[in-house]
């Protein structure tokens, strides 16, 4: 039976100095990941402030930016006059009355050589899917200082005299948008409006940029800013009002002859623009 080999003194203590050097070394190299852990942390944290930090101040900038142009907007909008129709303005609610004043305007205007009138509709807003109330007025503007406003909710159709004024291909109709309008009428009353649609409308949207060399997409509000410097009464409660209800409240009755108003003078204006530029 062998004895047990027992390791000089001086070889237990190398053996034991070298399993201390290589549990240091061991722990070292784990405070080192750790501390690299830390650091990549504290780094990763930082770079994050940094863009939260520089996000805040692009934010600041852009609605500081924002506040100021507000501002300035507001404050030219204060200054900019409002352009409103204040002539004469001939309200009709009943066929025969209208049948009476339409017969008048197309003889009226039939005398002349280049006969136009600005043109425009309102009917109450659906918020239905799928669902659009029927036209309920007809805004026309013979003269710059003559309107006429045409309830045909109130008649239940439209008289004969207004769709023969309507039709007739030597009176031009003026508006923003408004072979959309024409074909609406279509939709909701006895009217067939090809003719229309192809003789005697004119937008004054497409004549604009036509005119003025460009390719926007005008609102009545913007050719009216552009040509005229003057801004309009777009109100949504008025726009978006009950315009069947009969009768129409003093605003309501302004804020349609204004369109139809400004359709006229924005066509005329563009019209005058051309023959100078010629």
């Amino acid at each position: 039976m062998s004895k047990k080999r027992h390791l000089p003194d001086w070889m237990v203590l190398c053996k034991s100095r070298k399993m201390e050097e290589m549990q240091e070394e061991v722990n070292q190299k784990n405070d080192e990941k750790v501390q690299k852990r830390k650091e990549d942390i504290i780094k990763e944290k930082n770079t994050k402030f940094d863009k939260a930090l520089q996000s805040a101040k692009q934010k600041f900038k852009e609605e500081k930016k924002e506040a100021a142009s507000q501002v300035f907007d507001h404050i030219m909008n204060e200054q900019t006059k409002e352009m409103k129709f204040e002539g004469k303005l001939i309200y009709s609610s009943y066929t025969n009355d209208c049948n009476i004043l339409c017969e008048d305007i197309e003889m009226a205007l039939c005398d002349l050589t280049e006969a136009f009138v600005g043109f425009d509709m309102e009917w109450p807003v659906s918020y239905k899917v799928g669902k659009e109330d029927k036209t309920a007025l007809i805004q026309i503007c013979t003269a710059p200082d003559t309107c006429y406003l045409f309830h045909i909710s109130c008649m239940g159709c439209i008289p004969s005299n207004l769709k023969s004024l309507l039709l007739n291909k030597h009176i031009k109709k003026v508006g923003v948008n408004i072979e959309s309008d024409i074909w609406k009428l279509e939709r909701d009353y006895d009217i067939h409006v090809i003719d229309i649609v192809k003789n005697s409308m004119e937008d004054i949207g497409v004549l604009a940029n036509k005119i003025l060399g460009c390719k926007e997409h005008w609102s009545l509000e913007g050719l009216v800013k552009h040509l005229f410097n003057h801004k309009i009464n777009k109100d949504p409660i008025l726009r978006k009002g009950d315009w069947s209800k009969y009768p129409l409240s003093e605003e309501q009755k302004c804020y349609a002859a204004t369109d139809a108003y400004v359709s006229y003078k924005v066509y005329e204006k563009l019209v005058n623009k051309q023959s100078s530029d010629l």
